[in-house]
């Protein structure tokens, strides 16, 4: 059986969320042997794992952008759907301020699930466009995935945003035990 260890991680949300610093992300590390999955992200977290992988393990995942929202920085969109994600998004990060009073809870089914509902929620603000491709890339990282998986166990650190889609392909695949740290 092959393990995939799977670590979400703030990026562009860490400054909001103190509680999740690197050095908690940097302990697997020490733990793992083989291949160190990362996305192409020029955030601090992304920084110092990439400082800490030997170059010779660091693979690199498929781009998001092209399906990519961030958060709304706004309380108004041209449509009633944008309003909505922008409320949306305002509500979530206020329950994430709550329920996120332990590092543990950052890779947890919950939030998980929370970024899910959001994703459903981004997908009807924006349409099928944004959506297809949102899957598509996220069918390219899995597919990555799954070829360096065969005989060896990967480390991956996804955006936390993004975690719940590949939890729930790679937990469907025989040969893989999905794995998540307590951190």
């Amino acid at each position: 059986m092959t393990r995939i260890t799977l670590i979400s991680l703030l990026h562009r949300l860490s400054p909001q969320f103190p509680i999740y610093p690197v050095a908690q992300l940097l302990s697997p590390l020490s733990e793992h042997e083989g291949e160190v999955w990362l996305p192409p992200l020029s955030s601090p977290d992304v920084a110092a794992l990439r400082a800490k992988v030997a170059p010779q393990a660091l693979r690199e995942l498929a781009s998001l952008s092209a399906g990519w929202c961030d958060f709304a920085v706004s309380d108004s969109g041209d449509t009633p759907e944008l309003d909505a994600l922008a409320n949306y998004d305002e509500e979530m990060l206020d329950n994430l301020r709550l329920y996120w009073g332990s590092a543990a809870k950052i890779n947890h089914p919950i939030t998980d699930n929370l970024f899910e509902l959001r994703r459903g929620v981004v997908d009807e603000a924006h349409g099928s466009k944004l959506a297809q491709a949102w899957e598509r890339q996220q069918e390219l990282r899995f597919a990555q995935l799954m070829t360096a998986a065969k005989g060896q166990d990967l480390l991956c650190f996804v955006e936390v945003e993004s975690a719940y889609w590949l939890r729930q392909r790679l937990s469907e695949q025989a040969g893989i035990v999905l794995h998540i740290p307590a951190l």
